[in-house]
């Protein structure tokens, strides 16, 4: 049936509003939206390093902190994680920023295995430098806690195996999250170490 002068016009009118419906729409949706969501952050708690000694991990000015989240019986990422991190510590050693702007953060999901005894032979074999780098065990509820914070999943399997998300996160001095990066292959060093410089040239 044909449409009728009437109809048309109106049609013509919705075709000539909707991209600007569609922006009000999209830009509404980013500003109540965008103000409800919950930013990642690493919460300010105690963990405990492999002396026994509590580790806070309160906001450090002037300080951006890399933290990856493993477990040593991990067939693959997180050794493959941890080892390219030992590559660009030792990049950031080089550039005098390991350990005075930049640190790393170890922590297990796994305490019940992962002993301070079995984290040191993690970390030797791997070759973890203790410059600038921390590995830090927890009880259940901190490190459920710090999971929950970051958006971290991590599941134990019947055969004794964690499923768990492959991110890692670059934390700013506030405690925030400002960069996630992958875990395993789809862990860059080299791009990390650039973002790094150009987040302390900036002064972050």
């Amino acid at each position: 049936m044909p449409m009728t002068p009437v109809a048309a016009m109106r049609l013509r009118r919705l075709l000539l509003y909707l991209p600007a419906l569609v922006l009000v729409a999209l830009v509404a949706s980013w500003f109540w939206g965008g103000s409800q969501s919950v930013k990642a952050t690493l919460p300010s708690l105690f963990l405990e390093t492999l002396d026994g000694e509590r580790y806070a991990l309160s906001p450090r000015p002037g300080n951006v902190r890399l933290v990856e989240l493993i477990y040593t019986r991990c067939p693959d990422v997180c050794p493959t994680t941890t080892v390219k991190m030992v590559q660009l510590q030792k990049r950031l050693k080089e550039a005098q920023l390991m350990g005075n702007g930049v640190e790393f953060l170890t922590i297990t999901i796994d305490p019940q295995h992962d002993t301070p005894a079995v984290l040191r032979k993690y970390a030797k074999q791997l070759g973890i430098d203790a410059q600038g780098w921390s590995i830090l065990r927890g009880d259940e509820s901190s490190l459920q806690n710090v999971t929950s914070s970051l958006g971290f999943i991590a599941s134990k399997t019947e055969d004794g195996f964690i499923s768990h998300t492959t991110s890692t996160y670059l934390v700013n001095s506030s405690n925030e999250v400002i960069r996630k990066f992958g875990m395993g292959d789809d862990f860059d060093p080299d791009d990390i170490y650039l973002q790094l410089m150009n987040l302390k040239k900036e002064g972050l």
